[in-house]
Parts: structure tokens; sequence; C-alpha cells
């Protein structure tokens, strides 16, 4: 069956009848016949029923043998096959935004209660589509998103020369099933997912983590359609590589949904060429875009901006390591006020000014003056909120605000901030100099 609208076509086979399907898996493409083969020939061998899942092709223009290749799959798997046309000199500027654009467009093509997405060249364990399905059960509300496993896939350092992955594994996947892939590399450090030691170092269990998000990657995940689209699906502003699964990842966490792993509901990267470079350059244009997008609402996101400030990419989980140190001195510190240092601080401040206060506690003195006052724990923040501060009250840390250009006349920094001075005080003096139109002032000598 064949539906045409505009500058898109929907091709649909029924293979396996017309029970309605549990799961919808959703394939982005774009001319790489040969990879999506082997993605649905593993999609044709899962231990679910082929009457219980349906796999959405999404297509963006490619001219190659793609529309032939899924063709190829009608008597064998539940198809629908999303052909975006190649709009001429529109096309680069659309397909730029492809990946979240074509996600997004079969996902509403999706008609199971629960969506996979998986990318193509990535090859599905024979009990993926089983496992994804097991570990939403028993289900709840708001649900979880399952970030599944996937062997193989290069470090996340897009541009790493020093990696070579394991031998041979080129022509195993060309040749071999992916439980004989599996088997015969799964021993092989340079086999396992990339975010192998850090799903270990919480026993697999994502919930322990302070930004799960982090872990969160397309390739292969599943989420409820009704939690997908309670934030919005995949954000179509996002161009090229990099953080459009960790911005919907956060969108879904900040939404109630858990964010797990399915050591189960695995699959393998097949063996492909990447730009580093391009990759790279698209990732740190995706990061303006999710930071402006978030306002640094919380420290997790001024860690990631600070993380992003090298010109090299930084080694995976690099922000939840400096949570974690933020954690760390939270605990310290709770209850610590410092009243006493921003009296004296702001007795030398004139009583007109706009001042903002790094490191603020929970318990400010009566002033005249104007401020924004951030603090890095979130209690903290919560009680300012709740005591009806006539202030602009701000979850940071300092390392960088939503704050303009020389937004306010004085920064005050006070000894709350003393346990990260060592990890971050450059970069909180840096970002004070830029939003105050004076030097900061510090209540306690470093």
């Amino acid at each position: 069956m064949s539906k045409r609208g505009g500058e898109s076509t929907v091709e649909s086979s029924f293979a396996g009848g017309d029970t309605a399907p549990r799961v919808s898996v959703v394939v982005p493409t774009h001319n790489r016949a040969h990879d999506l083969r082997r993605t649905l020939e593993s999609l044709c061998e899962q231990t679910l029923g082929v009457d219980e899942y349906d796999v959405i092709v999404a297509d963006d223009g490619s001219n190659d043998d793609t529309r032939s290749v899924v063709h190829s799959f009608a008597d064998r798997l539940r198809l629908k096959y999303l052909f975006q046309e190649d709009l001429g000199a529109r096309a680069a500027q659309v397909r730029d935004n492809g990946v979240t654009r074509l996600r997004n467009a079969g996902a509403r093509l999706a008609t199971a209660p629960l969506l996979v997405f998986l990318d193509c060249a990535t090859l599905a364990g024979p009990d993926l589509l089983t496992a994804h399905l097991r570990a939403h059960t028993p289900p709840s509300v708001p649900g979880r998103a399952i970030a599944g496993y996937v062997y193989a896939y290069p470090p996340r350092k897009v541009d790493d020369p020093s990696y070579v992955p394991p031998a041979g594994l080129a022509e195993a996947v060309r040749t071999l099933t992916p439980q004989q892939v599996a088997d015969r590399y799964r021993n092989e450090p340079r086999f396992l997912d990339p975010r192998h030691g850090e799903f270990e170092k919480v026993g697999f269990d994502l919930g322990e983590r302070i930004f799960p998000e982090e872990l969160f990657w397309s390739s292969n995940c599943s989420i409820p359609a009704v939690d997908f689209w309670a934030v919005g699906g995949f954000d179509e502003d996002f161009r090229g590589w990099g953080l459009d699964d960790v911005d919907l990842g956060y969108r879904l966490a900040r939404n109630g949904t858990a964010i797990q792993v399915s050591l189960d509901a695995w699959a393998i990267e097949s063996p492909h060429e990447r730009d580093g470079a391009v990759n790279f350059a698209g990732l740190l244009r995706n990061a303006e875009s999710f930071f402006a997008k978030y306002r640094f609402a919380e420290p997790s996101l001024e860690l990631g901006w600070l993380v992003l400030q090298s010109p090299t990419e930084p080694a995976l989980c690099t922000v939840e390591t400096l949570s974690r140190r933020v954690a760390d001195w939270t605990r310290q510190c709770a209850g610590r006020t410092v009243t006493a240092e921003l009296e004296k601080a702001f007795g030398s401040i004139a009583p007109d000014a706009r001042v903002a206060v790094l490191g603020a506690g929970a318990v400010v003195p009566a002033v005249r003056q104007s401020c924004v006052l951030a603090d890095f724990d979130r209690q903290v923040v919560d009680r300012l909120v709740a005591d009806g501060s006539r202030h602009d009250v701000r979850h940071n840390v300092g390392i960088r605000t939503a704050l303009p250009d020389k937004a306010v006349d004085t920064v005050v920094i006070t000894s709350r901030l003393d346990g990260l001075w060592s990890d971050f005080g450059p970069a909180i003096l840096a970002e004070a100099r830029r939003i105050g139109t004076g030097e900061p002032v510090r209540t306690v000598d470093r």
C-alpha cells in the first residue's frame, strides 16, 4: 500500500497479519542500502513473533538501492517505508537535521505503545525486542526510557586515532549472525559498549547517577510512545551529529521518566567510516543550542558547558564525575550559612547597585540592593524560593549562568564555594567578570 502526501511517500506491507503491534521499531537511513539490509535481516530473526512488532524505515532521500532493499523484506517483516523526497537545493539544509526529523516522522507512523529506535548499521541481537518489552514490564506512569547495550560502538571520543576495533570484526559482522559475533567477541574489551565501565560503577542501575541522560544514546533505545510525545520527541533544531539523544533523555528525566539500561536488549554497531572532525563540530554546534535552550538551569548544565570548552572532545562521562564532586561538597557544607560574610560585603556596596551572589546560602540578610542569588544546593534554592525571597534565585554554582554580559554592578563570591575552588575557581572568576562591571568581591581570601 502506498500513500503520497507533498514531499513524502509512505509504503506499507503487512507480513505477520493484522494484529496490533506491541513494538514499533524506527530505523532512519540515507544511502546505506547494504547496512540497512543487515539491520533488517537482524530484525527478521527476533524471538518476538513477527506479528507483535512493525518496522518503520525512514529514508532521507536515498538515491541508492534502499527502496528495493526495503521491498525485499515485505514478506518477512511488517514494514512501513517513509521516503522523504530529494528537495534539491533545500535537501542539504533538511538533511542536516535529517536524523532527528526522520526519527520523529517515523514515530508519528507508529501505532505500537512502545517505540524502539535503532540506527541503520546497528544489528539487533535476537532477543532485542523481547528484552526491550520486558524492561517496560510492569508499565509505569511516567514510564521508563531504556538504553540498550551496544557492542562494538567506537569510543565517544569521535576523533580518537588510538582506537583500533577488534581484529576481524568487520568480516565477522558481514558473514556471521549477531549472536555468533557476540559469542566470538564478548570477552574482548574493545568489543564492549564504551559505556560499560560507567554502567558497572553504579551496578547497572542508572538511577544511581546524577546525570543518567549522558548515557542515553539513540543508536539502541526504547521509550513508551506516550512519554516520547509528552516531551515533544527529538528536537529537530539540532543539526548534524551529537547531543540530540542526550537532550531527549534530559527532557524525559525532568518529566519523571526513569532512565535505565538493559544488557539483554543488545545490538552490535557495524564498523563504518566516521568523520571525526565533522562530528565534533556538530557536537559543539548542538551544545550551543542545548545550553541556550535550558539557560544553565542547574549545575550539571554548567559543568557540561565547562567540559566542552576543551579544544578536544572530553572523555566519556566527565560531566558525571564533576557533578559528583559538586554533590560531595554540597553534603559537606549542608547547613553552612554566610550571613555574616554577606552583611560585611554589602556594607561597602552602593544601595542602588545590582548585585549577584555566588554561594548565597539559605539565610540572606535584609539588604536594599536588588540581587541575583545563586547557590549550588537545590535545597537551599528551594528554601529561598519558599521563603518568598524578592530576589532572583538561581540553581547555579557560578561557572556559567544565563545572565547577560555586565548584567550586574557587583558579584560577591562567598566561602560556600571554598570546597569547589580548586576545581572551578578560575571558571567562577571568569564568569563573575563576565556578568559584573567591576572586579568580584570575595568574602574570604583564597
